[in-house]
């Protein structure tokens, strides 16, 4: 209960000092950019929630199987590495230099997308978060779940890669279409949106391809689900690099203060959203290929073993 206080004291005072410390004003200019800081509270809310659920969840969790059992080590430095790049991206200068330049807000999105949401994955134990609950909200929990049929039909189907790929693909060109993209620059509300979608759809496509169920996707269908990915995700940034006229005007007071036009700050993020991005899903492909080489290795060594120490293993079972 005592942290159940924590967290209520904590909601208070970020509501409070919301209307004095959040940022606002115009994008800062270059000689002003390590002086702005944004402060978005419940950014910061939902950072230190989710470092608290997880260190909670696992100090019971180890308590129970032992140290390192269950969630490794490196889980744990891969799930608090992804809290720090979200915060990067969100309560950074990175930020507000996002509401100027194109290009920051590209760099932006690849943090959210492409390096936090794996790394976050990666780092999950999916029943950690039960743990980190009291056992009678816990076996609560448990007991809701089973009841909801429906919620748990929702899930399976969110689970196909298909439908995954088709979410992921649909949010990345509908929120960089020029319409939805200018629009998420002018109101915060859409732009918290364009966020939320991002960071979910992120989460499930690498949910789905490392950790569905516990069980990965099998190699074929892992590459094909990257390589198609890149694919379309390739395509959208030499459409913003190769464009002949600037797709986002709504940047255009900011982008002198800078050093760029309008066309130049577009194709620097056409390319960086195509060779950064590109490389990440040929690192998850390469990835991947190795798994299913150690595997595959690890099998033949077991089935390749001297026929002799089998029955040597079975003397000393049965002994």
């Amino acid at each position: 209960m005592r942290i159940v206080r924590y967290i209520v004291i904590g909601i208070a005072a970020l509501i409070v000092a919301q209307p004095v410390s959040a940022h606002a004003g115009e994008p800062p200019a270059p000689h002003d950019l390590w002086q702005s800081w944004p402060w978005e509270p419940w950014v910061v809310l939902g950072l230190v929630l989710s470092a608290l659920l997880y260190l909670r969840g696992l100090q019971r969790l180890w308590r129970r199987a032992g140290w390192g059992r269950a969630v490794s080590p490196r889980q744990v430095l891969c799930f608090g590495s992804g809290l720090l790049v979200i915060a990067i991206a969100l309560l950074s200068p990175l930020a507000a230099v996002s509401e100027a330049l194109f290009s920051a807000h590209m760099i932006q999105h690849i943090l959210l997308m492409n390096v936090a949401a794996p790394l976050l994955i990666w780092g999950l134990e999916p029943t950690l978060v039960l743990w980190a609950l009291p056992v009678a909200t816990r076996r609560g929990v448990g007991r809701w779940w089973r009841r909801r049929a429906l919620l748990q039909t929702g899930w399976q189907w969110l689970n196909q890669p298909g439908v995954v790929w088709t979410i992921y693909a649909l949010t990345l060109w509908l929120w960089h279409a020029p319409r939805f993209y200018q629009a998420a620059i002018a109101s915060e509300a859409v732009h918290l949106l364009e966020h939320v979608g991002f960071i979910a759809s992120a989460l499930l496509f690498w949910w789905v391809l490392n950790r569905a169920g516990h069980q990965t996707l099998q190699l074929g269908a892992a590459l094909l689900f990257l390589f198609t990915t890149a694919l379309h995700s390739g395509l959208l940034a030499a459409i913003i690099t190769f464009a002949q006229r600037p797709l986002y005007p709504i940047y255009a007071p900011y982008v002198w203060a800078w050093g760029l036009t309008l066309l130049s700050d577009q194709q620097l993020a056409g390319v960086i959203m195509w060779v950064p991005v590109g490389f990440v899903y040929l690192a998850a492909l390469l990835w991947r290929l190795w798994q299913q080489l150690a595997k595959a290795d690890a099998e033949t060594s077991f089935q390749e073993r001297p026929e002799s120490s089998q029955v040597n293993l079975q003397k000393f079972l049965e002994s």
